[in-house]
Order: C-alpha cells, then structure tokens, then sequence
C-alpha cells in the first residue's frame, strides 16, 4: 500500500504540470519540431578559413586602396576622383572587416548573442569572402594597373565620387521613376486581376480575350513606341500606359491560371453552405489563386523596370532612365555607373518588398513556397 501512494506521487500530473508552467501550445511544438529538422537537415556549420579569409579580403582591400600607387596612366580627372574617396573606401573596408571579426568572436563564445552570430557565420561567410575578393581585383585592375581600360571601367572610388557629386539630380531623378514606376504598376496590377478574374471565371469572356492576350501581351514594350505617343496626349501617360502593358500581361495569366486551378471540391463546399456569386470570387478564388498572381506580380515587376527605363530614354525628360541616357551621351562612364548602382539597388529593395509582403500574406503555406 506504501509502494503504490509513493508512485501515486511520483507520477506528475496535468494539472500540477500546468500549474509549474504553461503547456506549450500546438504552433510553438510545429515551432520547435521545424527547428529540430531544419537543424539536421542545414546544420549550422562555421569554416574559421572562409571566416578568416573574408575579413583579410577586406584588410587586402583597404591596404591596397592606400598604400599601392595608381596607375600612372590614369587621365587627371580620374586620379583626382580616385583621391577624393580613398580616405572614405580606406574607413569602410576597415569597418567591414572589424564588424565581421567582432562576429566572429561572438560565435566562439557563450552567451546570448552565440547562436545569432552562428547563424551568421554560417550563410554569410562565403558572401563576405567573395565580395571582398571582388573588390580586390576591382581595385587592382582599373585604379592601381589599368588592367581594364579607362574610361569604360572606373575603378570604385570614382562611383563614390560621381554618386555624392550627382546626389542632387540622382535624387531627383529616382523620385520621379518611383512615382511613374508606381503609378503605371498599380494601374497594370489592378487591371491584370481584374482580366484575370473575368476570363478566369466567365468562360465567354476566356473564349473572347484569351486568344488577343497570347498574342498582343508577349509584345515588348519597345516596340509600341512609336505608337504609343502618338496616341496618347502626353508622353507621361504614355509611359504609364508601357509600364501597366508590361505589368498587365503576366499578372492576367497567372491570376487566370491560378482561378482555373482551384479545385472543384472547394466551390462544392462553399456551396452546400450557401455561397454564390462574388463571395465564391472575393472568398474561394482569389484566396486560392494568390500564390500565381504573387508569381505573376515577381515577373510584372522586372517587366515594369525594363518599360521603365525605356519610357524614360524615349519621352520623359525625368527619372534613372533619362539620367542613364544624358550620361552616356557625354561619355560620364563614372556617372553612368553610379546610375546602375542607384538602379540596382531599387531592383534588389523592391523584390525584397514584395517577397516580404508575400510571405506574409501567404504564411499559411511558408514550406510550400520556394521561388
């Protein structure tokens, strides 16, 4: 009898565990499962080589930049920009590698910075490593030999100069893209989903239009130029008519594709329940259907860069695109460079936005998404 109150006492139960802390709920065990795999499957691994090696890239860079003499075959104008901002490259590649060994550190220690600094380690060390080394031969072949000929390859010194020099008209030339870029893609986005939905749904309207889009859509913004303004009264609206062309095209198909390939099962549910008409659109379809048009809104959104600049060296007098043109025709390779960097950069944040915001909106398949 003494044998069975002891054991009757060793066991714990629910409610006294409940009492010494709260049961962890059914999201953070998936959580906690997730990570468990993810480890096994991506093990976090640190290299010290590849760890070490970036940050003496970086210490090669800055000593390179200072210490080694330019080429003596540099035109002035060159030597002088290349002077200007060597002081400045010196100061960031030494803050790059001085971050990173701090990383580094951190990673080797206990506390409760570790696994931050692990996960670090582990994906971006190779990055560090190779953008180190490009800036390396970067230096080296254009400011230092004149291994790639001036003046169509600068070195990066000379970008910097040409980027704070320009900063004004760069500026002003960004604002104006950001605003005909965003006006021609929300008009491009809205009328996309709203073709996409209609032939998508109504099979008349499939029968009508499907066949102009496979034919009029893959036509390059290039080459309606020349109508385009004409027809339209001003050469702004017809940039924003061949940045929506652009975005028009891929998000119809792919929203068209999407609401074709919701399956039946779904209709036949919201249905028994009593759903009809735009509920089944509003709450079946475009739920379903919103993984394709996220893929179709990626590729809208590079088509629409690419009308971007071509609107903008054929009739606006505004924006990176004219910016772009006006420094080629005067042979400013430096400014032209700095141009692209402010270019990419807009690519590069505004793909990061939009694959933020569809993971977000589409959380509830995070494992199932991998574009």
């Amino acid at each position: 009898m003494a044998d069975i109150t002891q054991t009757a006492v060793a066991v714990p139960s629910p409610h006294r565990a409940g009492a010494a802390g709260a049961a962890p709920t059914r999201t953070e065990r998936q959580t906690r499962i997730h990570a468990a795999l993810e480890r096994v499957a991506n093990p976090e691994r640190v290299y010290p080589v590849t760890v070490g090696a970036g940050v003496a890239a970086w210490l090669a860079f800055g000593a390179i930049s200072k210490f080694v003499p330019d080429n003596v075959d540099l035109p002035m104008a060159a030597t002088g920009s290349i002077e200007q901002t060597t002081g400045f490259v010196v100061i960031v590649s030494l803050v790059i590698a001085a971050v990173w060994a701090a990383i580094w550190v951190l990673g080797s220690v206990r506390g409760p910075a570790r696994a931050w600094a692990v996960r670090h380690l582990t994906h971006d060390a190779k990055w560090v490593l190779g953008a180190g080394l490009w800036f390396v031969f970067w230096e080296f072949s254009t400011a230092k030999t004149g291994l790639l000929a001036p003046p169509y390859f600068d070195a990066p010194q000379q970008i910097l100069t040409s980027l704070w020099a320009e900063r004004g008209i760069l500026a002003e030339s960004l604002g104006s893209s950001l605003l005909l870029l965003a006006v021609g893609f929300a008009v491009g986005l809205v009328a996309g989903l709203a073709t996409g939905v209609t032939i998508g749904w109504f099979q008349a309207a499939n029968y009508w239009v499907h066949p102009i889009l496979i034919f009029i859509g893959p036509v390059p913004s290039l080459a309606w130029v020349p109508i385009v303004f004409v027809l339209f009264p001003s050469t702004y609206s017809g940039a924003v008519f061949m940045i929506a062309l652009s975005v028009w095209f891929p998000i119809t198909v792919l929203t068209r594709a999407g609401i074709l390939s919701v399956p039946r099962s779904y209709y036949d549910v919201a249905q028994t329940l009593g759903a009809k008409g735009w509920f089944l659109v509003a709450r079946i379809s475009l739920p379903a259907a919103l993984p394709s048009i996220f893929t179709g809104a990626f590729m809208a959104l590079g088509a629409s860069f690419v009308s971007l600049t071509v609107a903008e060296n054929f009739g606006v007098n505004a924006g990176l695109g004219w910016y772009l043109n006006y420094m080629k025709g005067f042979g400013n390779y430096p400014g032209l460079y700095a141009g692209i960097v402010v270019l990419v950069l807009v690519c590069g944040a505004a793909l990061t936005l939009l694959f933020r915001f569809r993971n977000f909106v589409l959380r509830w398949e995070k494992e199932l998404t991998r574009w």
